[in-house]
């Protein structure tokens, strides 16, 4: 096979053409350029937001019943035990809530208050003998019966939390803390020999505290979703009970517990 001259000469001087100045710069022009890195998330100023979630705790009732003749200690002892339930609230649960951030680094720390919806519900009923009036008992048959009715509902929750997190790029991993402030409505009935009827009724608003976790993502610089774990203490409320109709030194008092869980997800707007 032949080669010509003018083909050997272009076979020769195509390296250093390809590395010519004006050749590479046509080559790195048709190049294309990375995309800019989106830039990480400014966590500092105000935001406002909303949450939903679900809420499930434990109420701890304790009720004593203090009675004279003619009631016997078993009784009472049994009356007490029944009116004493570990009531499990659950319900749904939502709101508003808004705060301000400052950043410092990855540090970020800052504040955040919010009003929500807490909608916890529980009842437990109960009819049971006397003790002493079944067979063997103390007075014997026929058996008489006592029943109890306990229930509880809380209707809103507020809180004031310090936040401290860390940061990473669009990240943002937090602790928090703060006051509880909750209203409850807690009810008791307990039915002794009729027609005698012990009543309470108890409406408060109670003062606790909060702490938990959660995550943070901002979608950009004015929008973040997060996702958030709370748990609630309310403390503990007296209860004294009512008695109809009257007999002298027949009473009923005891203390009611309120602790709550609550997961809950949320969008915040960034101002």
């Amino acid at each position: 096979m032949r080669v010509s001259v003018r083909q050997l000469a272009a076979s020769l001087l195509f390296p250093f053409l390809a590395f010519s100045p004006t050749y590479a710069a046509d080559m790195m022009a048709k190049v294309p350029s990375p995309a800019p890195a989106a830039p990480a998330a400014n966590w500092t100023g105000f935001y406002v937001g909303g949450n939903a979630g679900g809420a499930w705790g434990s109420d701890r009732v304790t009720s004593t019943l203090n009675a004279p003749a003619p009631f016997l200690p078993v009784d009472t002892a049994a009356v007490s035990s029944a009116a004493s339930p570990t009531l499990s609230p659950n319900g749904f649960t939502g709101g508003l809530q808004a705060g301000y951030n400052w950043q410092n680094g990855s540090w970020v720390w800052g504040g955040e208050a919010d009003f929500d919806y807490l909608g916890l519900k529980a009842s437990n009923n109960a009819t049971l003998p006397f003790p002493s009036t079944l067979p063997g008992g103390a007075v014997g048959p026929p058996t008489a019966f006592f029943s109890t009715a306990t229930s509880e509902q809380a209707s809103w929750l507020f809180t004031a939390r310090q936040r401290l997190g860390w940061a990473n790029e669009n990240w943002l991993i937090y602790a928090t803390g703060g006051l509880a402030v909750g209203r409850d409505k807690f009810s008791q009935n307990v039915g002794l020999v009729a027609p005698s009827v012990e009543t309470i009724a108890n409406s408060s608003t109670r003062v606790g505290w909060t702490i938990g976790a959660g995550v943070e993502y901002a979608l950009s610089q004015k929008w973040s979703v997060k996702a958030e774990y709370l748990h609630v203490d309310l403390g503990s409320v007296a209860t004294f009970g009512t008695l109809t109709p009257a007999f002298a030194g027949l009473t009923l008092s005891g203390t009611t517990r309120l602790t709550t869980e609550i997961a809950r997800a949320g969008v915040n707007y960034h101002l």
